[in-house]
C-alpha cells in the first residue's frame, strides 16, 4: 500500500563490521510521543488514574491535552516467543533473537518498524511513530535508514515575500466570489496536499492520500473525467504531452492504484521509487497550473463551471436528517456510560 511501502530503507553499518549469519541480532526501535509510554513530562492525551489531572484546551486550534502529576511511570513489558525476544522499557522496543539470513533480518524489522505502530493504534491514546531504527548482528551495529530523499527549497528575499503576500490579499475578493466556488475548493485542496506532505512524520507517510487530493484540484477545476480534464488544460497554455505527463498520471493514480479505493496488493520497489520521484514535482506543477488559472479568471478570459444551486438536494438532506439523528443518539449513549 503506498501509505507505508514506499519509504525504501537500507541497512547503514556504523562500525565497519560485516553482517554474518547465522547470528544473534537485536533491535532497538524509538517510538513517540513518549508520555504514553511513561517516558517525558510534556502534556499528553494520556492520563494517569488516581492522579491529578490538568486539561488544556487551546481554542485556536480545538485541540485538547493534559498533564498528570505525578505522570505515567514508564512502562516495562516483555514477551518471549520461539525464537524472538521483545523487550519495551518505556518508549524503547529491543527485539532480540538469532536471524538464520539476511533476507529474515529484514523482514523481522519490516514488521517491527511498521506493524508494531499499526497495532499500538489500536490501545494507545495518539498514534505512535518511530523517531529510529537501529540495532546490531553479532558484532556489527548499524542503522536503518531511509535510502535518499529528494527535496527542494525556496530561494527568495524580503522584497519578494512581501510582493508575495500581497498578491495573495489581493486575491481575496476573487477567491471569495460565489462563481469561483470551484477555484476556492480548488486551491483548498491543494492547501490539505501541501500539509499532509509536511504534516506526515516522512514526506512519504500520507502520499496516497497527496494524490487524492491533487486530484481533486483537477476534478473541482475542469470535471472528472480524464477527457474533460485534457480538454481545458490547452486552455492555459499545456501542450497535449505536459498534459499526459503533469497531471493525467495523478488521476490515472487515484482512479486504479490504492487511492481512491482500497488494495492489498504489492508493488515492487523501483515502481514506488519511480511514483515518489514523478511526485516530488507535483507540488511545483499544481502550484503553476492554479497561478495560471488565478490570472486568466482575474482577465475573464476563462470561467469555470458554475453551480448556481449550492444548497443540499431534497434527498441529500433527507440521508443528513438522518445521519444527524444517528449522531445524536450516539452521543446519548456516550454521555450514559
Amino acid at each position: 500500500m503506498l501509505t507505508y511501502q514506499l519509504q525504501k530503507r537500507v541497512f547503514h553499518i556504523e562500525n565497519e563490521k560485516e553482517f554474518t549469519f547465522p547470528n544473534d541480532v537485536d533491535v532497538e526501535i524509538c517510538l513517540e510521543p513518549t508520555e504514553q509510554f511513561g517516558v517525558g513530562k510534556k502534556s499528553s492525551k494520556t492520563v494517569v488514574k488516581g492522579s491529578r489531572v490538568e486539561v488544556f484546551y487551546d481554542a485556536n486550534t480545538g485541540k485538547q491535552r493534559a498533564f498528570s502529576s505525578p505522570c505515567l511511570e514508564p512502562i516495562e513489558v516483555i514477551l518471549e516467543f520461539t525464537n524472538l525476544r521483545l523487550e519495551m522499557q518505556g518508549n524503547m522496543l529491543h527485539a532480540k533473537g538469532k536471524c538464520e539470513t539476511f533476507k529474515s533480518l529484514d523482514n523481522m524489522i519490516v514488521t517491527l518498524h511498521y506493524i508494531v505502530p499499526i497495532l499500538l493504534n489500536l490501545e494507545l491514546a495518539e498514534p505512535p511513530t518511530v523517531k529510529y531504527t537501529r540495532g546490531r548482528v553479532g558484532e556489527a551495529t548499524f542503522r536503518w535508514e531511509l535510502a535518499a530523499a529528494k527535496g527542494s527549497f525556496d530561494a527568495t528575499s524580503k522584497e519578494l515575500q512581501e510582493e508575495r503576500v500581497a498578491d495573495s490579499f489581493l486575491r481575496l475578493n476573487l477567491v471569495g466570489e460565489t462563481s469561483n466556488r470551484r477555484l476556492a475548493g480548488a486551491l483548498y485542496y491543494f492547501y490539505v496536499a501541501r500539509r499532509l506532505v509536511e504534516s506526515g512524520y516522512s514526506p512519504y507517510e500520507f502520499l496516497a492520500e497527496v494524490v487524492l487530493n491533487l486530484c481533486k484540484v483537477l476534478q473541482v477545476l475542469f470535471g472528472s473525467a480524464r477527457d474533460d480534464v485534457r480538454a481545458e488544460l490547452p486552455k492555459f497554455g499545456y501542450s497535449k504531452k505536459e498534459i499526459e505527463e503533469k497531471f493525467i498520471p495523478i488521476m490515472i493514480l487515484r482512479n486504479e492504484f490504492d487511492v481512491g479505493h482500497v488494495t492489498v496488493k504489492m508493488f515492487k520497489q523501483e515502481q514506488l521509487t519511480a511514483l515518489y520521484n514523478y511526485l516530488s514535482f507535483s507540488e511545483r506543477d499544481f502550484r503553476d497550473l492554479l497561478k495560471r488559472v488565478i490570472r486568466k479568471i482575474k482577465d475573464s478570459s476563462y470561467r469555470l463551471g458554475q453551480d448556481p444551486d449550492l444548497s443540499l438536494k431534497k434527498d441529500e438532506l433527507k440521508r443528513m436528517s438522518k445521519l444527524i439523528k444517528i449522531f445524536a443518539s450516539r452521543e446519548q449513549n456516550l454521555r450514559r456510560t
